[in-house]
């Protein structure tokens, strides 16, 4: 009886969150461009670690933003990469002047790989607002107005959302699942509740930035983006996270299983950082598919209703959210695919994870307090 009430709680507080997360984008309304008087300083702060296959894809979509030139200031950090990401940089940025290249070799203050390539671009750039993002994003051309519309005097910080680019099935699979969880995040932010902020797609007031003390004296996490968050936030500054077609930057996909579930691994340790209502969040995510294989065992067919309900709303909130972004909705097989998709990946990361093996990207290994890659 004990477990039958425990596995109809499970049930009854994740679905509820579904209902609320669809209820909360259907009236969240997309605010249009607004025409500016005035254009502030903007600099853009970009790592790259081995992107040879995606760094020209980044800038060219950096060089297509709708903002005056002379008001753009994009910073690259090539970090120790071990490839040929520095010299098709230096290849592309020669006939433009406002993009600028730095061999990041050292590490400052308590910055690790991300966190530590940010800490010292910023100390080059001098825009009012910093844009940060990641190689294997391609922006849209209106992405820094869009940005910067939501920068009320009291607002630090501002995100869009990113979801991976479709294409085959398997990076269409990645591209649901990251509208999907990006969608809560999303929906609990037009409540007032945050999470954090998108570390591929956002941007901070440099003012509020350096109130922090910059990444070189914020403590180090897997999720910078997260800390930045928090500090950020803490000093008083309000935060905005946005969706809409302009905002939305569309990421690359992960081209392997082993490499996605490093990825995985990666940021469930940065989990570890997260607030408590968050931690729940996942926590009740995990633990609703084994209550539903538990609820086969003990009824058919109140496991299949509740399955089938559980995937009606899940279809319903990824339509919504396709709405929002402007984005082509997702085909019902596909939504049916991604059922198995999501169980499968599921399993198998929770095994990973608890694999007595470190976290590798990018020719990193990541733990939780330290990255290890030769650079001391």
């Amino acid at each position: 009886m004990i477990a039958i009430l425990g596995i109809g709680l499970i049930m009854g507080i994740f679905l509820s969150i579904q209902i609320f997360s669809w209820c909360s984008m259907l009236v969240y309304t997309t605010k249009p461009l607004q025409p500016r008087s005035e254009y502030p300083k903007v600099s853009i702060l970009l790592a790259a670690r081995n992107e040879e296959a995606l760094i020209i894809r980044c800038l060219e979509a950096m060089h297509r933003l709708n903002y005056p030139t002379h008001l753009l200031d994009i910073q690259i950090g090539d970090d120790s990469s071990s490839d040929n990401t520095l010299a098709l940089i230096q290849e592309f940025i020669q006939d433009k002047p406002h993009f600028h290249v730095h061999s990041i070799t050292e590490v400052v203050g308590k910055g690790r790989g991300k966190a530590n390539v940010l800490a010292q671009l910023a100390h080059h750039a001098d825009g009012v607002f910093y844009g940060i993002t990641d190689v294997d994003v391609q922006l849209p051309a209106d992405w820094i107005l869009g940005l910067l519309q939501e920068f009320d005097d009291d607002v630090g910080l501002v995100s869009g959302t990113t979801m991976c680019q479709p294409g085959e099935l398997f990076a269409t699979m990645q591209s649901i699942d990251w509208l999907h969880f990006m969608g809560y995040i999303k929906a609990f932010a037009h409540v007032g509740v945050g999470c954090t902020s998108v570390g591929n797609n956002m941007a901070v007031r440099a003012s509020a930035y350096w109130q922090t003390g910059g990444y070189e004296n914020i403590d180090f996490s897997i999720t910078e983006d997260y800390k930045l968050f928090q500090e950020v936030t803490s000093r008083g500054w309000g935060w905005r996270n946005i969706l809409s077609d302009y905002s939305l930057g569309k990421a690359w996909f992960i081209p392997s299983i082993t490499e996605m579930l490093h990825q995985r691994k990666r940021w469930l340790i940065g989990a570890r950082d997260l607030p408590l209502n968050w931690k729940a969040i996942i926590l009740l995510y995990g633990l609703f598919l084994p209550a539903l294989g538990i609820l086969f065992f003990i009824s058919i067919q109140w496991a299949l209703v509740v399955w089938g309900v559980k995937f009606l709303l899940q279809s319903l909130f990824m339509l919504t959210l396709c709405h929002k972004a402007g984005v082509q909705p997702f085909k019902f097989w596909q939504l049916a695919v991604y059922e198995g998709y999501v169980l499968i990946n599921t399993l198998v990361t929770a095994v990973f994870y608890f694999l007595p093996i470190p976290s590798v990207w990018k020719e990193r290994r990541y733990g939780t307090t330290y990255i290890q890659d030769g650079i001391e």
